[in-house]
């Protein structure tokens, strides 16, 4: 007789219904998931600026409005300092065209004449390229070097 009743409580086990989760946390989950989605979405357009070459720029019809990163080299003989207002004034180059920059902040080392920098901010077509940030690419450090032979 025990054998019927423990095939008894089985069978009741298995015919009890699944508890579910009730629609209400359903919901609340697609909400919370929709969110964040959306925040990572409008997070990453609002701080993509798209690299630009300074003909791109100059041909540019709104890039008057929207911040701008652009990319050039230094030129030579175009950097003029006013440690007292703390302004950096250069041009950039690329190719053949070039354009003035107006920058105030915090110079990296290794800016100089004839380095690679990417500069962001506004440019409007009366005046310099207004930049609020300054950045310098690193040479490379890892250059051919001529193995040289030692004499015994």
């Amino acid at each position: 007789m025990s054998s019927v009743i423990t095939v008894q409580n089985n069978e009741m086990e298995a015919e009890q219904p699944r508890k579910r989760l009730p629609l209400s946390f359903v919901l609340a989950g697609i909400a919370i998931l929709g969110a964040v989605i959306y925040l990572v979405y409008a997070n990453t357009k609002a701080n993509a600026a798209y690299y630009m070459t300074v003909s791109e720029l100059k041909q540019c019809t709104t890039c008057s409005v929207q911040s701008v990163r652009v990319a050039g080299v230094v030129q030579g003989g175009s950097i003029v300092r006013d440690d007292q207002k703390q302004i950096i004034r250069f041009t950039i180059i690329d190719g053949k065209q070039t354009m003035p920059v107006t920058y105030s902040g915090v110079v990296p080392d290794i800016f100089r004449p004839g380095i690679q920098v990417v500069v962001e901010g506004h440019y409007s077509s009366q005046g310099p390229f207004q930049a609020q940030t300054l950045l310098a690419k690193c040479p490379s450090k890892f250059q051919s070097a001529t193995p040289t032979t030692t004499a015994p």
